[in-house]
């Protein structure tokens, strides 16, 4: 690590490199227990610091790992489907260029997260795409500016359709993170958000109900303005409503949640989403419909099948290999 970064009050001004930081023991994992083992971070912690986020707590961090101890990482999985889980993949994109550089000729399948500034380097999403890219996670949490502004989220709205047309351009498939309850938001966000996610042919949807995580800046202004409702740390996990919000009422708020998963998962709009690249329609319709629309019935197979099994099947099917 560099010398002196972690007596800096927020270690945001400068990111370094995490040479210290272990690899896991790959081959000592029991796999048949896991959904997926074939996971790789190449860094840890976020440069970014949007309101809402536990990357914007005072004790944080960002760490870039050395490109040679990622690629033995690859190597000791012994796979080619690789699920990278940083959150934020392309935290320096000089970085991430030299790590898709050494990606090049292993013949991977993988994903990562990004945020919407990697609309900004069309190279990175060439070598991405030339790599073995086959979704990008993006936290594009909001279509609504004052939503986005009010957590200090600086994506621009107005770019969001470029930024779509840029990555499906090149072949690869979009898991869009969107945030519910933000201070900005009203009981009409969910239509128009769903609306924008069918136009844009958006493939999966993450969605989150805003939960203030203790130790960031948007707890300690909802604890600050008595917003705080329910402080059973068990409920934090985006799923449940954990404070009064600005622009609906906490049961509308729940109910619009789990709306949108319902109605962006509805057959209906399963077809209306269809890619129009063939080559992604399989792993699409793979996980529209097993994952996400038949989800209970999946849960229950994995009493009869090893779930890690299981997790191996669905990426062989999805990249017909």
């Amino acid at each position: 690590m560099e010398a002196g970064c972690l007596r800096h009050k927020y270690c945001d001004i400068k990111d370094f490199r995490g040479d210290e930081i272990v690899s896991p023991m790959y081959g000592r994992l029991e796999e048949k227990k896991y959904l997926y083992t074939n996971v790789v971070f190449t860094s840890r912690g976020c440069l970014n610091r949007c309101g809402f986020c536990y990357n914007s707590s005072e004790n944080r961090l960002y760490a870039r790992r050395p490109v040679l101890n990622v690629i033995k990482d690859i190597k000791a999985i012994g796979s080619r489907h690789i699920l990278f889980i940083d959150d934020h993949f392309i935290g320096n994109p000089k970085y991430t260029h030299e790590l898709l550089e050494e990606l090049a000729g292993m013949n991977l399948v993988w994903s990562a997260a990004v945020t919407t500034k990697i609309l900004d380097f069309p190279d990175l999403l060439d070598l991405m795409a030339k790599t073995g890219c086959r979704s990008l996670f993006i936290g594009f949490e909001s279509i609504n500016t004052a939503s986005l502004e009010s957590v200090n989220k600086d994506n621009q709205v107005k770019r969001y359709e470029e930024l779509v047309g840029s990555i499906h351009s090149r072949g690869i498939m979009i898991n869009a993170s969107m945030v519910f309850g933000l201070d900005g938001d009203a009981n009409d966000t969910f239509r128009r958000t769903l609306e924008w996610l069918v136009k844009m042919r958006i493939e999966t949807l993450t969605s989150h109900i805003l939960t203030p995580y203790p130790g960031t800046e948007l707890y300690r202004n909802m604890d600050k303005a008595g917003r705080i409702t329910d402080r059973n740390l068990g409920k934090y996990n985006t799923a449940n409503v954990v404070f009064t919000p600005a622009g609906m009422t906490a049961e509308e708020l729940y109910e619009g949640y789990r709306w949108m998963y319902r109605q962006f998962y509805s057959f209906p709009n399963i077809i209306r989403r269809f890619p129009k690249n063939k080559g992604q329609r399989k792993s699409y319709l793979l996980f529209n419909l097993f994952y996400r629309k038949f989800g209970r019935f999946t849960s229950m197979a994995t009493r009869f099948v090893p779930i890690g099994i299981m997790g191996k099947l669905a990426m062989k099917i999805s990249y017909k290999v």
